[in-house]
């Protein structure tokens, strides 16, 4: 691997050690050890800055004035008029707010290409835009977040997310979001996956939040194979809603989509639907819920909709309380109840992936554990 710079902002742009501290608990590490980093705080793309040849990173603003097809694959995957929040992003499509990152035809990028965006004005009112391209052959491990300080409790975050993955193309991804309490966030996430393409996705959604709601939609071409799971957390005071649609377009593709929800006082609504398009392609959805205390409530729908002959689709949904049965022999066996209830989560949620930063892992437990203060 040659290094290089693509674009490299001066030691004016550098992080603040408080913005790095906030940044770390969505999975920001040291640039030395990732082969690219982007960072948006506020309105503008702060530091943008690469170390492998193959590897584009830069705001979408300038990517459209630097390569031709970026305007191609803006609102590629879904048209800016369909709702008002998209309607709002569209409206700066001339000098948009975002990332774009290129990982160029046949790269095998070893370190992780990392981006995050940042709220710290308080009421904030944020538009982004975000455009990847993994480009035929390329391998590559993407990491993200998006965050606030501890001081911003109230704002507005409406982004939109266009994934493109071409043919033979590998990622392995995972994004962290973790919101103010009194905060409204619509996301919008589009992936078109061609040919023989792979991608493994885990996302997090952490903290309080007064309204989120997430819409993704993933298309799968031929023998393209995509591997996702998402973590929900909902505290009290909390509605998040997830929306997902999964629609396998053609033959030999595969998916496998778990979702798991911990409901500590707040209010989960999550609607899957598996989509077979075409002959000998192979789905599955999983809804599952854990309710850490009596308020709060959870809903999990997922649905199927096989339009071949030949494609099979499947999916299982519980919702649960913390078997009181397992809590107590843990106890028994020495443990005090905040371990003996983090051990029952984490393993719910299946934290023992080797694409989740331990930093990471261990802040979704703490946090969930806190959420459960004053016992069952």
């Amino acid at each position: 691997m040659t290094e290089t710079t693509t674009l490299n902002r001066q030691d004016d742009f550098r992080l603040s050690n408080e913005e790095r501290a906030i940044l770390h608990d969505v999975g920001y590490d040291d640039e030395a050890q990732r082969s690219a980093t982007s960072i948006l705080i506020d309105r503008h793309v702060r530091i943008v800055r690469s170390t492998h040849e193959d590897v584009v990173t830069m705001p979408l603003a300038e990517a459209l004035r630097t390569y031709d097809f970026v305007q191609d694959l803006m609102f590629g995957q879904v048209a800016p008029d369909s709702n008002e929040d998209l309607q709002e992003i569209s409206a700066h499509m001339d000098d948009p707010l975002g990332h774009f990152t290129w990982v160029k035809p046949g790269a095998k990028v070893m370190l992780p290409v990392q981006s995050f965006t940042l709220l710290e004005m308080p009421q904030g009112r944020q538009f982004t835009h975000d455009i990847t391209l993994i480009d035929e052959g390329a391998e590559v491990e993407m990491i993200s977040g998006s965050t606030v300080p501890q001081s911003v409790h109230a704002g507005r975050h409406v982004c939109l997310s266009e994934t493109y993955m071409r043919a033979g193309a590998q990622s392995r991804s995972v994004s962290i979001e973790h919101w103010g309490g009194n905060m409204e966030v619509r996301s919008y996430s589009y992936s078109q996956m061609d040919q023989g393409s792979h991608s493994s996705s885990t996302a997090i959604s952490l903290g309080a939040i007064r309204d989120h709601e997430a819409f993704s939609h993933i298309t799968l071409a031929e023998d393209a194979h995509s591997v996702s799971q998402s973590i929900v957390l909902a505290v009290d005071g909390t509605s998040k809603r997830i929306d997902d649609e999964i629609t396998l377009a053609a033959r030999g593709a595969r998916c496998e989509s778990v979702t798991r929800m911990v409901a500590a006082g707040g209010t989960i609504i999550n609607n899957a639907v598996l989509i077979g398009d075409a002959a000998e392609t192979t789905g599955f959805l999983g809804c599952d819920g854990l309710k850490l205390t009596e308020s709060g409530e959870i809903t999990a729908v997922p649905a199927l909709r096989a339009k071949a002959e030949g494609a099979q689709l499947s999916h299982e949904a519980s919702v649960g309380m913390v078997s009181s049965e397992k809590l107590g022999y843990l106890m028994a066996s020495g443990l005090d109840e905040d371990t003996a209830r983090g051990l029952i989560v984490q393993g719910f949620l299946s934290l023992n992936s080797d694409y989740i930063p331990q930093t990471v892992q261990e802040r979704v437990i703490e946090m969930i554990v806190q959420a459960k203060s004053g016992g069952m």
